[in-house]
């Protein structure tokens, strides 16, 4: 029997070369999840990719499924939507590539979660229209929180996660990353991993980890809170997955700086 072929709208996670001539490329699926393939020439003038595969592009993928080997064969890609406005400016580019990086963190290989896929393309939809980093920051923060949700990683924000008590109405709480949630005043003095949030930052968390597609934050959020909410956000992902974000650190870095040059 042959192996099958599938048709599968896919987003382009990743890509490294394999050969002179072709590319490994990571895509993510609604049906198979995350798949590694092989697109054979994909380096050569006259391929059938019409040249190298890139990141945050989205389309139809041809695949044909081996079952003993860890790479399957991509046999086409078309693009259906090359999302060119992520590419406009450099803080675009890698709010972008954070969502990626995030994807990439929880999406397990050929893992089936059509709702990791619908978050991912909804949130590239909307930095593809983004203008302002406050937008940027909003939809990251939204998006993060969706990942968690998707992910069973959400903390606890509904009482303090040491002693129980009650967190509602106190002007600011301390988010244990060690713990996984809210700490009241009392239990948070003895944790070295607790981050102090505002009201509105703890606020806007209990919103965007709720995990509901239409939770982005709106205009009512200071460009402050919503910073503040995001860090903190991928400071408790990198606790969890034991390692840092390297694009977190990146768009910290292009955030401060005042350039806003496109990326080549």
């Amino acid at each position: 029997m042959k192996p099958s072929r599938l048709a599968r709208d896919a987003i382009v996670l990743r890509r490294a070369p394999f050969s002179e001539t072709s590319q490994v490329v990571d895509l993510l699926t609604p049906d198979d999840g995350r798949l590694s393939v092989l697109a054979r020439g994909s380096y050569r003038d006259k391929s059938t990719f019409g040249g190298p595969l890139d990141v945050l592009t989205r389309g139809v993928a041809d695949v044909q499924r081996r079952k003993r080997s860890e790479l399957d064969l991509l046999h086409g890609f078309k693009i259906t939507q090359p999302w060119r406005g992520l590419r406009r400016e450099l803080t675009t580019w890698l709010a972008a590539s954070h969502a990626l990086e995030l994807v990439r963190a929880f999406a397990w290989p050929r893992d089936r979660e059509p709702a990791l896929f619908d978050a991912l393309a909804g949130v590239l939809e909307l930095l593809d229209r983004a203008r302002e980093r406050y937008e940027i920051e909003a939809y990251l923060t939204s998006f993060a929180g969706r990942v968690l949700a998707i992910a069973g990683f959400v903390p606890v924000l509904d009482a303090c996660v040491r002693c129980g008590g009650d967190v509602a109405d106190a002007k600011r709480g301390w988010l244990s990353l060690a713990q996984g949630g809210l700490l009241c005043g009392s239990c948070s003095t003895p944790d070295r991993t607790a981050i102090v949030c505002s009201d509105g930052v703890v606020r806007l968390l209990r919103r965007a980890l709720g995990g509901a597609p239409d939770a982005t934050p709106g205009t009512a959020w200071t460009e402050t809170v919503v910073s503040e909410a995001r860090r903190a956000i991928d400071l408790y992902v990198e606790y969890r997955l034991e390692r840092p974000l390297l694009s977190r650190r990146l768009l910290d870095r292009a955030e401060r700086s005042p350039s806003r040059e496109p990326v080549a």
